[in-house]
Formats: structure tokens, C-alpha cells, sequence
């Protein structure tokens, strides 16, 4: 009887995290066509999972700017190797706009965006992918009763974009900061 109830159990967490993604991902929708209804196509935004066919099309396209070229990542093989992963496609009038992977912690203690890369081309969401995916990730935290979210090894470039978002340095970067070093920004931090 056990064996069969082990066999259960990540089935039945497998689907209680569909149910909180779908949930998490219905509250993103509200809060974008609240903050972005004057600025973007709201309506026609679309949210979902990450497929195959959506890290092929970042791997074949949006790398070919030259700016791009160096970077090496597969989204397909990211997403298949977290666990407890919050994968999220942002579409809009049928462009993929972006790519976002996520995980919440073990205990639950915070939400971490592992992966975040935006459409380098033109589309009706530039320049506003990463506000979409901070929505995305907060609204996954508040699904889960999570009070903190996490950004992996921010690229330093954006730490000040993503510092107006209210994501803030850990406290030994803060400390670099005021020694006139520049941060390491392992992590940055949002309290909700």
C-alpha cells in the first residue's frame, strides 16, 4: 500500500503545481492589463508553457544578431533539467516575445528567475519582456504564499533596470557598493 501511495504522490504534486500555474498565470494577465492596458496590446497577450518548438525558434533566431552569438543556452534542455520549474513563454500577435524559467525553493521559501531572454527583433512587447516576466515570477510567488523573489546572476549591465523594479543587491554586494567595488550581483532580492 505505501508503494502505491509513492507512486501517487508526484502525480498529485505534479498536479497541484498546474493548478497553482494556471492560477499564477491568470493573476500575471490581471496585473499586466492593469499596469501595461494604455502602453501594449494587452488582449492579445498570451502566456503559456515552453515547448520544443519555442526554444528552437530562440536557438535558430534570436541568436543570429551579432551581439547575440555568444550565448549558448537550450531552453528545451534547461527546462527538462529543473525541477520544481515555472517555464513561461510570453507571446503577443503570434511573435514569441521571450522565455523565462524560473523554480521555486524547496521549502518554499522564495521564487528564483533562473533565465530570462527577450526577442532581440522587433515585436510588440520590446522593451517590456522583463517587467512582464517580474509580474510572472511575483504572481507565481503569491500563488504559492511565497513573500520573496530571487534573480539569479543578473547580467550587471541590468541591475539599475531591475533595481527599479525594487529588486535590490545582497547585503556583501551592498558592501562592495560602498567600498567603490563592483558588485558580483549573484542574486538580487524583492520582498513582496
Amino acid at each position: 500500500m505505501e508503494s502505491v501511495q509513492a507512486g501517487i504522490l508526484p502525480a498529485n504534486e505534479e498536479l497541484t503545481h498546474e493548478l497553482i500555474y494556471s492560477e499564477a498565470i491568470a493573476d500575471a494577465m490581471i496585473s499586466i492589463a492593469a499596469k501595461f492596458s494604455s502602453q501594449l496590446p494587452v488582449d492579445e497577450i498570451k502566456l503559456g508553457h515552453i515547448y520544443y518548438e519555442d526554444s528552437d525558434e530562440a536557438s535558430r533566431s534570436w541568436r543570429l544578431p551579432e551581439k547575440r552569438q555568444y550565448i549558448d543556452f537550450n531552453w528545451n534542455q534547461e527546462r527538462r533539467n529543473q525541477t520544481k520549474r515555472i517555464d513561461v513563454s510570453i507571446r503577443c500577435r503570434d511573435f514569441l516575445c521571450g522565455l523565462m524559467l524560473g523554480r521555486r525553493s524547496k521549502n518554499r521559501l522564495c521564487i528564483t528567475l533562473r533565465y530570462l531572454e527577450g526577442n532581440p527583433h522587433n515585436h510588440p512587447l520590446k522593451g517590456f519582456v522583463m517587467p512582464i516576466a517580474l509580474i510572472i515570477s511575483e504572481s507565481f510567488a503569491d500563488a504559492y504564499g511565497i513573500r520573496q523573489v530571487n534573480i539569479s546572476r543578473p547580467d550587471k549591465k541590468l541591475i539599475e533596470r531591475y533595481a527599479s523594479f525594487g529588486y535590490s543587491l545582497n547585503a556583501a554586494d551592498k558592501a562592495r557598493v560602498k567600498r567603490n567595488n563592483s558588485p558580483r550581483a549573484k542574486l538580487l532580492t524583492k520582498l513582496l
